[in-house]
C-alpha cells in the first residue's frame, strides 16, 4: 500500500508525523531527508478504541492544526468524516449498495441495471488499478486529474467523463455516510467531447439488404431501432403485450427498467413494412405469452438473465455482414438513421422528438436540441432535393430568371 511504501518520522509537533517518498535517501538509511515529505496527525478516539488519522498535508504545522480540529471533533462526540477505508473496499460496498438500491442516483432514484454495469466497469476496470490502495479520504483532486490524463490518449473523451462521474457517484454516496468530507473529481479538467459524430446512416433499400441477411429473431431488434427509433435498452425490456398489431403501434418504455427518462415512455406507430417482419417473428416462436420478451436473449439465465446482449448480437450480425459484403451497422446508428428518415419524410421536427423520446421543453416550440444536433443526417440526394425545392419556391415567389436582370445572353 502506499502508505506503507515510505518512512514515517517523528516532528517537533505532538502527535505529527513526517511520511517520506519512496525514494528518499533516510528510507534507504541515510542520514538526511532528500524528498519533499507530506505531513499528518493522529489521534486516539475512545468511542471506537482506534487511532484516528489526519489527511496528508504539505507541512507539519498544517497537519499539527488538522490534529487539533481532530481532537477537538472527537471530545464532542463528533465521529470524523476522513474514512480509514481504502477506495478499493469503498467501491465494493458502494457497489453492492448500488445493487440493493441502497444507494440513489442523483434524481433519488435507484440505478438501474445496466447503470450499475456502466459503475463497475469504470470503477472496477479504471480507478481501482490506480487509486485502489489509497484511503478514500486521502484522494484529491490531483490523483484524479493525473487519472483523467493518463486515461484522455487512449480512451474516448465520453469514457473518460464517465469515469470521472463513476468516481463522483462514489463520493457523493461516500458524503452521505460521513466517510469523507470532500470530492476529488469535483472540479477535475476533462477532455473535449469525441467530435467524430454517428454518419453512418442507412438507406431504406440498404437495410432490407442487412435485415434479409440475419434470422428473424435477430433481424428483429435492428428493426425496431430502424423503424420505431427504439434505443437498446428499450428493446430488451419490450414485451409481447407491448405491440398492438391491429392498431400498428408499439409502447416503449413501460418498464422503468429500459426507460431512459420520462420522455422515453411513448407510443409509436409501426411503419407497415415493420407489422410483417413482427408477425413472422412471433410465429417462428410458436404462441409466445404475451408477458414474455419480444426480443428474448438468445440463452436463458447467465449475465443478462434471459434478456437480450447487444454485445452478442453486434458479433453475430457482423459475421453475416462480412461475408454478404455489406457494411456493418449498430442499433443505435439504425435509431439515427429513423430520425433521418422521419426528417427527410417531412414530420415536424418537434414530432420527431417525440417519436425519439427526448424531452422538449414546454416553452419550446420546435425539436429537442438534441435531435436535431446529433440525430438528422443528410440523405443521399438531400442536395439536390433541396435545391430543387428552393428553384421551385423562387420561381413561386415571383423571381425572374437571373439571366434577364443582369443582362447576359
Amino acid at each position: 500500500m502506499p502508505e506503507a511504501q515510505g518512512k514515517d518520522t517523528k516532528t517537533r509537533f505532538q502527535g505529527v508525523y513526517a511520511r517520506h517518498r519512496k525514494g528518499c535517501a533516510l528510507v534507504h538509511g541515510g542520514a538526511r531527508c532528500s524528498c519533499r515529505p507530506a505531513y499528518w496527525g493522529r489521534a486516539w478516539d475512545r468511542t471506537t478504541q482506534k487511532t484516528i488519522k489526519t489527511a496528508m498535508l504539505p507541512s507539519a504545522s498544517a497537519a499539527s492544526s488538522a490534529r487539533n480540529a481532530l481532537i477537538q471533533e472527537l471530545r464532542q462526540g463528533v465521529t470524523p468524516a476522513g474514512s480509514t477505508m481504502f477506495v478499493a473496499e469503498a467501491i465494493k460496498q458502494f457497489l453492492a449498495a448500488c445493487r440493493s438500491s441502497v444507494a440513489l442516483n442523483k434524481k433519488g432514484r435507484r440505478y438501474k441495471p445496466s447503470a450499475v454495469r456502466d459503475l463497475e466497469g469504470c470503477l472496477l476496470g479504471h480507478v481501482v488499478p490506480e487509486l485502489g490502495t489509497k484511503r478514500l479520504g486521502n484522494v484529491r483532486r490531483g490523483d484524479v486529474q493525473r487519472l483523467v490524463d493518463k486515461l484522455a490518449p487512449t480512451h474516448s473523451g465520453s469514457r473518460v467523463r464517465s469515469v470521472v462521474n463513476a468516481i463522483r457517484s462514489l463520493y457523493a454516496w461516500a458524503q452521505d455516510r460521513d466517510l469523507v468530507e470532500h470530492d476529488p473529481a469535483g472540479r477535475v479538467r476533462l477532455p473535449a467531447v469525441d467530435a467524430t459524430p454517428r454518419d453512418r446512416v442507412a438507406t431504406p433499400a440498404e437495410l432490407t439488404l442487412l435485415l434479409d441477411a440475419l434470422p428473424l429473431s435477430d433481424a428483429l431488434p435492428y428493426a425496431l431501432a430502424a423503424y420505431v427509433t427504439a434505443r437498446r435498452a428499450e428493446i430488451r425490456h419490450v414485451l409481447i403485450e407491448d405491440v398492438d398489431l391491429e392498431l400498428a403501434v408499439i409502447y416503449l418504455g413501460v418498464d422503468e427498467g429500459g426507460r431512459k427518462s420520462a420522455a422515453a415512455r411513448r407510443t409509436v406507430p409501426m411503419p407497415r413494412v415493420l407489422v410483417p417482419l413482427v408477425k413472422r417473428a412471433l410465429l417462428e416462436r410458436g404462441k409466445p405469452a404475451p408477458t414474455e420478451l419480444l426480443c428474448p436473449g438468445a440463452k436463458p439465465g447467465g449475465r443478462n438473465s434471459g434478456m437480450l446482449s447487444f454485445e452478442a448480437l453486434q458479433v453475430r450480425a457482423d459475421k453475416v455482414w462480412e461475408a454478404r459484403g455489406l457494411e456493418r451497422i449498430t442499433a443505435h446508428e439504425l435509431r439515427h438513421t429513423c430520425a433521418s428518415w422521419l426528417d427527410a419524410a417531412g414530420v415536424r421536427p418537434r414530432v420527431v422528438s417525440e417519436l425519439m423520446g427526448h424531452a422538449v421543453p414546454r416553452a419550446q416550440r420546435d425539436a429537442a436540441p438534441i435531435t436535431q444536433q446529433r440525430y438528422t443526417h443528410t440523405l443521399p440526394g438531400d442536395l439536390e432535393r433541396a435545391r430543387g425545392l428552393f428553384d421551385q419556391y423562387l420561381l413561386e415567389s415571383g423571381a425572374a430568371d437571373g439571366g434577364a436582370r443582369t443582362g447576359t445572353h
